[in-house]
C-alpha cells in the first residue's frame, strides 16, 4: 500500500514540476515571440511557412526539419485555429515543461526528509540555470562570451533538451548493463536519430565521447551493452549526421563548410572569454573536484566530461565558412554539454550531501553557493531577456 502511495504522490508531484516549468517559461517566450525583438523564432516560423507554400524545405531547415514539422503539426491539428507563431509557444512550453519533469524524473526517489521538496526545487531550477553574470555590470553581455544553459532566443536547442536528457538516461542503463531489452534499445535509436532531426549537436559531442567512454571501459573489461551502444546510438547517429553532412555542407545553395577557427566566433562577440568560461562553468567544476575520486568509477560522470571537453572543443575551435560563419552554430554543442553535465553533476550531489551525509560543511557551504550564483544567473537573465529586446 505504501508503495501504491508513494508512486501517485511522485507522479503528482511529476506533473506539478512539468505545470511549474510551464508557468514560469510562459511569460518570457509569450514576450519574446509575439513581440518584435532579437531571436531566432521568427526564422524558423518562415521555414516553416515556405514548407507550407512551396512543398519542400530550404536547405538549412532541410537538414533538421523536426521544429518546423512540429508547429506545422499543431497548426493543423487545430484545424487552423492556432497560427504558426502560436504554434511556437506551445513547443516552448512544451519543452521547458518536458526538461523539468525529465530532471524530475533522473532524480530519481529519496527517502530523505524533504527530498521531494529538493528534487522538484532542482529541477525547476535547472530550466533557467545560467552563467553567473559577473561581467555584465562592465560589457553589459548577459550571453555572448559564456556557455549558457538557459535559452530564449532559439526554439530548437529548448526541444533538443528533453530529447538529449532522455538519450543520456537510455545511455546511463548500456553502460551499466551488459544487456538490455531490445525495447530501450529500439527507443535509443529513435530518440538518437529525434535529437539530431531537432539539432545536431548534441549528437556530435555525445557519439565521439561515448566511443571513447566504450573503448574505455571495454578495455578495463567493465559491463557494457555492446549492442545497445553500437544499434542504439552509434549507427542510428552515425547514419542521421552523414546524410545531415550532404544536405548541409555538400548543396550548392549552402556554400558552407565547417573550418577550423580557434575562438574565432566567440572572440568577435565579446573579450574576457577565459573569465566567462569559469563564470560558466563553476558549479561543474566544484562537481570535479568534489567527485575527482568516483570520475573513473561513475560511468556516467565519466561519459558526461568526456562528452563537455568535445562539446566545449567543438564551440571553440570550430565555425562554419561563408556568411554563415557568425551564427556560432557550434555554439550549442557547448551548451547542450554544460546543461547535461550539471544535471549529472546535481543528481550527484544530491545522493551524496543528503542519502550519504558526506562532505564537510565547508564541501556543502561552497557546492551550494557555486550553485546559488548561476541561480541568480538565471534570475537575471530571466528578467534580462522579458525586459529587453535583446538577449545578448
Amino acid at each position: 500500500m505504501d508503495t501504491i502511495k508513494e508512486v501517485i504522490y511522485n507522479r503528482k508531484n511529476l506533473v506539478i514540476t512539468f505545470l511549474l516549468c510551464v508557468v514560469i517559461s510562459f511569460p518570457v517566450f509569450f514576450y519574446r515571440i509575439t513581440e518584435p525583438v532579437d531571436g531566432d523564432f521568427g526564422s524558423h516560423v518562415e521555414y516553416a511557412r515556405f514548407f507550407l507554400d512551396n512543398g519542400f524545405f530550404e536547405p538549412i531547415p532541410k537538414s533538421h526539419p523536426v521544429l518546423q514539422l512540429m508547429i506545422i503539426f499543431i497548426m493543423r491539428i487545430s484545424g487552423g485555429f492556432l497560427g504558426l507563431y502560436s504554434s511556437m509557444l506551445i513547443t516552448q512550453l512544451l519543452s521547458y515543461g518536458l526538461i523539468g519533469a525529465a530532471i524530475y524524473y533522473w532524480i530519481g526517489d529519496g527517502k530523505e526528509k524533504n527530498w521531494e521538496v529538493w528534487r522538484v526545487l532542482a529541477a525547476i531550477s535547472m530550466t533557467f540555470l545560467a552563467p553567473f553574470m559577473l561581467l555584465a555590470l562592465k560589457d553589459g553581455l548577459f550571453y555572448y562570451g559564456y556557455i549558457t544553459m538557459a535559452n530564449y532566443h532559439n526554439p530548437t536547442v529548448n526541444l533538443l533538451k528533453p530529447v538529449a536528457i532522455f538519450c543520456m538516461m537510455l545511455a546511463e542503463k548500456a553502460l551499466n548493463k551488459s544487456e538490455n531489452k531490445l525495447s530501450l534499445i529500439a527507443a535509443g535509436g529513435l530518440l538518437t536519430i529525434l535529437s539530431a532531426g531537432i539539432k545536431p549537436n548534441f549528437i556530435l559531442a555525445f557519439l565521439p565521447a561515448l566511443g571513447i567512454v566504450t573503448i574505455f571501459l571495454f578495455f578495463n573489461k567493465e559491463k557494457i551493452d555492446l549492442k545497445m551502444i553500437a544499434f542504439g546510438f552509434v549507427l542510428p547517429g552515425t547514419l542521421t549526421l552523414a546524410i545531415q553532412y550532404l544536405f548541409m555542407y555538400q548543396a550548392e545553395e549552402t556554400n558552407t563548410a565547417i573550418i577550423w577557427a580557434p575562438f574565432l566566433v566567440e572572440s568577435a562577440f565579446s573579450n574576457y572569454l577565459v573569465i566567462k568560461f569559469f563564470l560558466s562553468t563553476m558549479f561543474a567544476l566544484h562537481g570535479l573536484v568534489i567527485f575527482r575520486k568516483q570520475l573513473i568509477s561513475d560511468k556516467l560522470l565519466l561519459l558526461g566530461w568526456v562528452m563537455f571537453v568535445v562539446g566545449i572543443f567543438q564551440n571553440y575551435f570550430f565555425a562554419e565558412s561563408g556568411s554563415s560563419m557568425l551564427y556560432g552554430n557550434f555554439r550549442w554543442s557547448g551548451q547542450i554539454v554544460l546543461f547535461l553535465l550539471t544535471i549529472i553533476i546535481l543528481r550527484k550531489a544530491m545522493r551524496y550531501f543528503f542519502s550519504c551525509n558526506e562532505g564537510s560543511l565547508f564541501t556543502r557551504a561552497s557546492f551550494a553557493s557555486a550553485y546559488v550564483l548561476q541561480v541568480i544567473g538565471g534570475v537575471s537573465y530571466y528578467i534580462y531577456c522579458l525586459t529587453s529586446m535583446h538577449y545578448r
